[in-house]
C-alpha cells in the first residue's frame, strides 16, 4: 500500500511538473507579414533588407505635429534618420530645415545635399573634426557654415581650442554652450562654471554664441521612487537656471537664443508641460524602434523592420544533445525547430512570424543568425523572417539600402548615410 502510495504520488508530480510546460508560442506570419513575405520572395535581392512603412511613418510624424502644435522648433536627428531621403521626407512633412548631426561625415553630406539646413552638432566634436569638416567643404557649395552651422562647446578647454580653429579658418564660429541639466555625462555642470566660460568668450569675438543646449535623457530612466514629473520640473529649473547665468553676458547673448533639448523620450513632456526650451530634437520617435515602447510615445507606431530571407529549417538539436532532442522539444515545443537567417547580430527581436527567439544555448552570430520557435510558424527555405530593431541609431548605415513600403506594397529606395 505504501509504495502504491508512493507511486501515485510520484505520477502525480509528474503530471503536475509536465503541466507546467511551455506553452507552443509558434505562430504563422499576420495578414501584414505575410503580404510582405510574398513580396519579398518575388521582388527582392534575396540579401537582409531594412524596410519603412511610410504609412506608420507618416502617422507618427503627423502625431509629433500635433503634439508640437507650433509651440517647439522641431530639429531631426540625423543619427537615427540616417538617410537623406528620410530626412527630406520628413523635413518637407513637418516643415523644417533644421538638423542635429553626430557625425563629421555626415555633416558634410548634409552640409551638401541640403543647401538651405541649419546645423547643430549634437555633441561636442574634436577640434580636428571640426577642421576635417572645412577642409572637405567644397567652395562652390551655396551651404554657409558662418550662417548655418553651430558647434557644441561644453568645455573651457574646448572653447579655446575652437578659438583657435576660428582663427586659422579667418572665418568665425557660431557656437552653442552644452549645460548639463541632470544627466551628468559632460557639459557645463554649473550656472557659474557657465558664467566663467563666458566671460572667456569675451576674448574671442570670432565666435558667436546661439544658446544652449541641454539633454535630458534621464527623465525617461527614472527608478521608481522618483517621479518623473518631478524629475522634468528639475531639469526644467536647472535649465532655467543656466539661462539666466548667460543673460547676465548681455553683448553675447543673442536676442533669439537657441534653447535646445529634449528628444524622442521626452519631447511629450516639453509639448505638454512648462519647459525652457524653444527648440526640440526628435528623431527616433518617428521610426519607434523597439527601445522607444515608453507610456509617453504608446501613440506612436512601429514603422522599421529588418526583413531577412530564411536559409534552413531544421531539426532544433543542439550539438551533443540529438539523442535528447525529442524529450526536449516535447517538453518545449517552442525548441522542436532551429531556423537560420542570412546575416544576424542586430540589435532587434524577431517579430514575425510570432514565436520565435535567439537561442540562448546556441549563441549569436553575424552570418547565419540562429532562431528557434515551434513547428506552428510553419517556416520554410526562402521564407522571410522580420524583425524589430531596438534602435536606429547606427543601423540603417548596416544595410546598403532602405526599401519603402506605402499601403503594404514596396514602392521605393532610400541610400542611407555613412556610419557614425
Amino acid at each position: 500500500m505504501k509504495r502504491r502510495h508512493l507511486l501515485g504520488l510520484g505520477a502525480l508530480t509528474l503530471l503536475g511538473g509536465w503541466a507546467l510546460r511551455p506553452d507552443d508560442r509558434g505562430r504563422v506570419h499576420d495578414a501584414y507579414f505575410a503580404a510582405l513575405n510574398q513580396q519579398l520572395q518575388r521582388d527582392a535581392e534575396g540579401i537582409p533588407t531594412l524596410l519603412i512603412d511610410l504609412d506608420r511613418l507618416d502617422a507618427n510624424a503627423d502625431l509629433l505635429a500635433e503634439r508640437l502644435r507650433g509651440r517647439l522648433e522641431l530639429r531631426l536627428v540625423a543619427k537615427s534618420l540616417a538617410s537623406n531621403g528620410l530626412l527630406d521626407y520628413l523635413a518637407k512633412r513637418l516643415q523644417t530645415q533644421r538638423f542635429m548631426v553626430f557625425h563629421q561625415p555626415q555633416l558634410n553630406r548634409l552640409a551638401r545635399d541640403f543647401p538651405q539646413a541649419d546645423l547643430l552638432l549634437g555633441k561636442p566634436m574634436p577640434a580636428q573634426a571640426a577642421l576635417t569638416f572645412y577642409r572637405q567643404l567644397p567652395r562652390y557649395l551655396p551651404f554657409d557654415p558662418t550662417r548655418q552651422l553651430t558647434w557644441l562647446i561644453d568645455s573651457e578647454a574646448r572653447l579655446l581650442q575652437y578659438a583657435e580653429l576660428s582663427k586659422a579658418l579667418q572665418q568665425p564660429l557660431r557656437i552653442a554652450l552644452e549645460v548639463d541639466i541632470g544627466l551628468q555625462r559632460g557639459g557645463f555642470p554649473t550656472p557659474q562654471a557657465l558664467g566663467q566660460a563666458l566671460q572667456h568668450l569675451h576674448q574671442h569675438p570670432t565666435l558667436q554664441l546661439q544658446g544652449l543646449m541641454g539633454y535630458d535623457a534621464h527623465i525617461a530612466h527614472t527608478p521608481p521612487w522618483v517621479s518623473q514629473q518631478q524629475a522634468f520640473a528639475d531639469a526644467n529649473a536647472r535649465y532655467r537656471e543656466f539661462i539666466a547665468a548667460a543673460q547676465a553676458f548681455p553683448k553675447l547673448w543673442p536676442s533669439t537664443p537657441l534653447l535646445n533639448g529634449g528628444g524622442s523620450l521626452t519631447y511629450p513632456l516639453h509639448s505638454q508641460l512648462d519647459t525652457a526650451l524653444n527648440e526640440i530634437a526628435v528623431g527616433s520617435a518617428l521610426l519607434m524602434p523597439g527601445e522607444f515602447d515608453t507610456p509617453l510615445l504608446a501613440q506612436h507606431q512601429a514603422a522599421l523592420w529588418i526583413a531577412s530571407p530564411l536559409l534552413k529549417a531544421v531539426d532544433g538539436a543542439l550539438p551533443y544533445l540529438k539523442p535528447v532532442q525529442p524529450l526536449i522539444a516535447n517538453w518545449n515545443p517552442n525548441r522542436q525547430r532551429a531556423y537560420y537567417l542570412y546575416g544576424g547580430r542586430w540589435p532587434a527581436q524577431p517579430v514575425s512570424p510570432e514565436g520565435l527567439d535567439y537561442d540562448a544555448l546556441y549563441g549569436r552570430s553575424a552570418n547565419q543568425e540562429r532562431l528557434i520557435g515551434s513547428a506552428s510558424t510553419a517556416l520554410s527555405e526562402d521564407d522571410w523572417v522580420f524583425l524589430r530593431p531596438a534602435i536606429s541609431e547606427g543601423l540603417l548605415a548596416d544595410f546598403n539600402e532602405i526599401r519603402l513600403l506605402r499601403r503594404g506594397q514596396l514602392v521605393g529606395r532610400w541610400s542611407p548615410l555613412p556610419a557614425g
